[in-house]
């Protein structure tokens, strides 16, 4: 949606995705223990462990979207699996943390797999630091932070210790930093995600909460809005998705709307804002070469922005290309080839392509910065979470085949 205003209601929402629950292992069966122990137990004698499979894997404090992120855990770790809620896996980070992961991005396994240590080569394994990141005195959020790492700037590895890098910071000795929030070159059985130079894919979020009428708790006038469940959700499972598959993505959390109550700016300052977000980006990022800023539709009748595909409900997408870029046309046949993509596998899907001058909208939508930009909306307000979370992934499928992408297990 293209149209944005603050609301004052708070209200609690809560989400909770469920799915046919499989079994960990033989449960023993006796009538002085009650059904959770006997869970537990099994779950026990089956040892199993959890691997991600993408670089990039929230972990929440309880089985559900809504959840706040904890740690995010990559490829590299193994993880003992201690409960199970529908699509949601408990795992074990450490001695006293665990947390909730998504199962369809989960390898499930019964032996613990331990993770690799970087041996020594002829060259240095590093990691490059792609945002300001903490530096820690062990391989743990919960240890102290020891120093602040800055984009652009290098590390050599001495060791990986799950999915923490130990790094050398010469001589001022060593610390530890996360794997999942820096780039690793040269170190060994690290793939790197990216198809090709420049094909990164930022994600990031105008409009970040925009919401849907059966989440929104702020519906003051044209706004149907959420601080926790919007649109934030769906670039986050587009940027998952396209990690399973092989194609690097970058997922800002930038709350524009936050920081423009902060400058006292009002709503149509939301793409200036936003820009300043992709420029940074840009500027500490090289490798980025494609930018999604995803958005939903407004109030728009359900039948035109819903379709169902093997029994499946999907919220439709439209592409939208601004005209005030002077280039536009690059962008525009950017965005024709996916919508045929995506009508050609997911008939029905696509909305097309929808071409907007400043006289019907901001006109440029930051499209200048890029041949490879668009603005994708994704259903509208009377569409679902759960609807949207299914195109995400469709797009995802059909952006992989577009870049050549091969699915990484």
């Amino acid at each position: 949606m293209l149209r944005y205003a603050i609301g004052s209601a708070v209200i609690g929402v809560c989400l909770l995705l469920g799915a046919t629950q499989p079994a960990f292992g033989q449960q023993a069966s006796s009538q002085s223990k009650s059904s959770a122990s006997v869970k537990a137990a099994a779950l026990k004698s089956s040892q199993t462990y959890a691997r991600s499979t993408v670089d990039r894997l929230n972990v929440r404090t309880a089985p559900k979207l809504t959840a706040s992120v904890i740690q995010m855990i990559g490829k590299s770790g193994s993880y003992e699996v201690l409960d199970k809620q529908g699509e949601w896996l408990k795992i074990q980070l450490s001695e006293k943390k665990s947390g909730w992961v998504f199962a369809d991005y989960i390898k499930q396994t019964t032996a613990d797999a331990k993770p690799a240590v970087i041996q020594a080569s002829a060259k240095p394994a590093v990691v490059r630091i792609t945002d300001v990141t903490n530096l820690r005195r062990g391989p743990s959020t919960d240890e102290d932070i020891v120093g602040k790492a800055q984009p652009g700037e290098t590390y050599t590895i001495l060791s990986q210790k799950g999915d923490w890098y130990r790094i050398s910071l010469g001589k001022k000795g060593t610390a530890y930093v996360a794997a999942w929030v820096v780039s690793a070159d040269g170190s060994p059985g690290t793939k790197t995600a990216t198809s090709a130079s420049g094909g990164q894919v930022y994600i990031y979020h105008t409009h970040n909460r925009e919401s849907w009428k059966n989440a929104a708790t702020q519906t003051q006038g044209l706004s149907i809005d959420d601080p926790k469940v919007n649109i934030t959700l769906v670039g986050e499972r587009l940027g998952t998705a396209l990690g399973k598959k092989g194609v690097s993505a970058l997922v800002a959390d930038d709350d524009i709307t936050e920081r423009l109550a902060e400058k006292d700016l009002g709503y149509s300052q939301a793409y200036a804002e936003s820009r300043k977000t992709v420029q940074a980006a840009m500027r500490n990022n090289a490798s980025l070469g494609y930018f999604f800023d995803i958005h939903r539709d407004g109030d728009v009748p359900r039948k035109q922005t819903t379709v169902t595909l093997g029994g499946k409900s999907y919220a439709r997408v439209m592409f939208v290309i601004g005209m005030g870029n002077a280039d536009y046309k690059a962008n525009k046949q950017f965005a024709e080839a996916l919508s045929a993509r995506l009508e050609k596998k997911y008939p029905g899907l696509s909305r097309g392509v929808l071409m907007k001058d400043s006289a019907h909208g901001d006109g440029e939508y930051n499209q200048s910065l890029s041949p490879r930009s668009m603005l994708i909306e994704i259903g509208g307000a009377n569409n679902t979470l759960q609807e949207s979370l299914h195109t995400a992934d469709a797009l995802a499928d059909i952006f992989a085949a577009y870049v050549g992408a091969t699915k990484l297990t």
